[in-house]
């Protein structure tokens, strides 16, 4: 398994391009354009999800992606307090401010995953490749 690690800041995700690191890290490891899109697209949602909804706040958190040969994970880990969030059945109307990310995240991903930690949140997502 391989594995690329990240700590992030709000102003680290605003001014680099953090998409072209893990596009790389996941050409890398072999992982098909499909499936590379859908990490990306998914990733960058969730820690723009984070750091808009976090509670209290946050100033920084943490991201690894492991890649084996049968899939992908994403570790989001943060010291907000777990936020429990609902799968959307459906896609939200165009004019919703809110649900698309988690349609998104709940629909390309195969596991959504968070879990409370003794620091904080933990948020997986998983997709085979």
């Amino acid at each position: 398994m391989n594995s690329l690690q990240f700590t992030l800041n709000r102003h680290v995700f605003q001014q680099h391009s953090i998409s072209k690191e893990i596009d790389q890290f996941m050409l890398q490891n072999h992982v098909p354009d499909s499936n590379r899109f859908k990490i990306i697209t998914c990733t960058l949602e969730a820690i723009a999800n984070v750091f808009t909804h976090a509670n209290p706040p946050l100033n920084h958190m943490i991201v690894i992606l492991h890649c084996d040969k049968d899939k992908v994970t994403v570790d989001l880990l943060d010291n907000s307090k777990a936020s429990d969030f609902e799968t959307e059945v459906q896609c939200p109307p165009a004019h919703s401010l809110s649900g698309r990310g988690l349609w998104i995240l709940n629909n390309w991903m195969d596991t959504v995953r968070t879990q409370k930690t003794v620091a904080g949140t933990h948020l997986q997502l998983t997709l085979a490749v």
